[in-house]
C-alpha cells in the first residue's frame, strides 16, 4: 500500500532530525573540519544518499545547526529586557541555563559547538559577531546598571561578562565529558561572583 503525503512528511522528518541529531553530536565534538558525511551518516543510521536528499553538504547541516544554537540563545534574551533588578534578572537568566543543561545533553552540544567553532574558525563574521558582540554587550550593559545600583558586585564589566558565559560554556563541556557523572550547581553558585550579598 502507498504511503500518503502526512506519512512521507512524517518520515522525511524523523529521518531529518536524525541527521541534526547525529551532526550535533558530532560537530560538538569533533567541529566542522573534523567530520565527515560518511560519519555522519552512520552515525544517523541512515545512507550517505539520503542524507544528500536532506542537507547539500556537511557546511549546510553544520550552519543549520549553528543557527539554532544563536536561535536557542536568543530565546532566552527576553529575559535581559525584564523590567526588574538586575540581580532578579541574572538569577533567572541563570536559572534557565542551568536548568535546560540539567534537562539534556542537547543544550549543552549546542553551547559546545558554538564555542568549538569560534575557537576553529569555522563561522562566518556575521555569525561570531552576533554570537560574541550583541549579547556580550548587553550582558555587560545590564551589569553595569546592576553595579550602579549596588546590585551587583563592582568590577569591569567586560571581563565579568567574560566570566560569566565562560563558566556557563565550561560547564557544557564537563557535562558532555563527566555525562551521568555530571552534577549541575544551582544559579546561585554561577551567580556568586555577581550579585552582592543584601542579608
Amino acid at each position: 500500500m502507498p504511503r500518503t503525503k502526512e506519512q512521507f512528511e512524517y518520515l522525511r522528518s524523523v529521518t531529518k532530525n536524525k541527521i541534526r541529531s547525529a551532526g550535533l553530536q558530532l560537530f560538538s565534538h569533533k567541529g566542522l573540519r573534523g567530520t565527515n558525511v560518511q560519519e555522519i551518516a552512520a552515525v544517523a543510521g541512515i545512507s550517505t544518499g539520503l542524507m544528500y536528499q536532506h542537507y547539500n553538504t556537511k557546511e549546510d547541516l553544520f550552519y543549520d545547526l549553528v543557527n539554532t544554537a544563536i536561535h536557542e540563545m536568543k530565546a532566552i534574551e527576553f529575559l535581559l529586557d525584564a523590567d526588574e533588578r538586575p540581580s532578579i534578572i541574572f538569577k533567572q537568566l541563570s536559572t534557565a541555563m542551568m536548568s535546560e543543561m540539567n534537562k539534556n545533553e542537547e543544550s549543552a552540544q549546542y553551547l559546545v559547538l558554538v564555542a568549538h567553532s569560534l575557537l576553529m574558525g569555522d563561522l562566518d563574521t556575521e555569525i561570531a559577531e552576533t554570537y560574541n558582540s550583541e549579547l556580550f554587550e548587553r550582558v555587560a550593559n545590564l551589569i553595569r546598571r546592576g553595579q550602579s545600583m549596588g546590585d551587583l558586585h563592582p568590577g569591569d564589566p567586560y571581563q565579568m561578562t567574560l566570566l560569566f558565559f565562560s563558566t556557563v560554556q565550561g560547564l557544557a563541556v564537563m557535562k558532555l565529558s563527566l555525562k551521568d557523572r555530571f552534577v549541575c550547581p544551582n544559579a546561585e553558585m554561577l551567580t556568586a561572583y555577581l550579585i552582592m550579598d543584601t542579608n
